[in-house]
């Protein structure tokens, strides 16, 4: 077993990492590391409907998918990410149990009772610190998770309260009570020294084990995946499963309710109450048809449409914030 304890802290880069790694490790190997303030959602989420929109945009919060399923989780300087990549005899076959157990003896030799529910989440009391999700790649397993150290709760739940609603068939996270192990412990350490006690103890776990340093060929592939796949709006929120929204355009009268629904990330349906299909600003809204549900395309069909949006009776300023709050 290669221990990897990663100091890197860019998110798009530790993400990109798992990927390479389940694909091209030629050994079992288990990685340490924390992210800066980021959110990462499941694989087979919508994006829009885990997060609040307008707070991670406001506060550059990058959203981040990665290749296995599960709920949306926030990543911050105060969380501790776990990355175990192993053959797996059974291919195809998911054990989360082998993994999780892991984490809590780690828990019990720090003298915290921890417990583990139906969905493989770790708790400690009532409260989640710890949830975990897998990918099967041919007969390799990574199975992954995160420790909630310190993290800061409250831009947590500021992030992860989505503020629209979303129809469609995306895997949703299931929502808890979380909370720190800090508090939990009998002594004062920092997350850097928690982290490095997790690493001291899986070396301890896994008797042969041995340290591992990134190469450059390596280093060289993960920053181009990084800027390949997991930079782009594409795969973090146009891969998102097929939905459908409801939108409440300012009118200087009031507002002008429409759905619209989206696959691949672009509008492909624009739905209109009965009485105003037939409305000048309904003939204008269905050019919306093809853009990307993102709010650069929207600035841009609004400079190409401002006339006939204003003669419409459009509220300009407020436009593209419904689409995304």
């Amino acid at each position: 077993m290669l221990i990897f304890h990663r100091l890197f802290t860019d998110p798009y880069l530790n993400i990109a990492a798992e990927e390479y790694f389940v694909k091209h490790a030629a050994e079992d190997m288990c990685m340490i590391w924390i992210n800066e303030r980021s959110v990462i959602i499941g694989k087979h989420q919508n994006a829009f409907a885990e997060i609040n929109y307008p707070y991670v945009r406001a506060h550059n919060i990058p959203v981040i998918r990665r290749i296995s399923g599960g709920g949306a989780v926030y990543h911050d300087a105060g969380n501790v990410n776990f990355t175990f990549i192993q053959k797996n005899g059974n291919t195809n076959q998911v054990d989360f149990k082998r993994f999780t157990a892991i984490i809590v003896s780690f828990m019990q030799s720090l003298g915290i009772e921890v417990n583990t529910n139906k969905r493989n989440s770790i708790f400690a009391g009532s409260l989640k610190f710890s949830g975990h999700a897998e990918h099967i790649f041919h007969d390799r397993v990574l199975h992954h998770g995160t420790i909630l150290y310190n993290t800061d709760l409250e831009k947590l739940q500021n992030c992860l309260t989505p503020e629209k609603e979303y129809q469609g068939k995306a895997m949703a996270s299931v929502r808890s009570n979380v909370g720190n192990i800090a508090p939990l412990l009998s002594e004062t350490i920092d997350i850097n020294q928690f982290a490095e006690r997790l690493v001291n103890w899986l070396i301890d776990f896994y008797p042969g084990s041995n340290s591992y340093n990134l190469q450059p060929d390596e280093i060289t592939a993960i920053n181009q995946l990084s800027e390949t796949k997991y930079k782009t709006w594409q795969w973090n929120f146009g891969y998102s499963p097929a939905y459908l929204f409801h939108v409440n355009i300012p009118m200087i009268t009031g507002f002008l309710p429409v759905s619209i629904k989206v696959e691949n990330g672009k509008f492909v349906q624009i739905i209109f109450p009965d009485e105003t299909v037939n409305d000048p600003l309904s003939h204008v809204l269905s050019n919306m048809t093809g853009i990307l549900h993102k709010e650069e395309e929207i600035d841009t069909f609004i400079e190409n449409n401002r006339g006939s949006l204003e003669l419409a009776g459009v509220k300009i300023v407020n436009f593209v914030n419904a689409f995304f709050s």
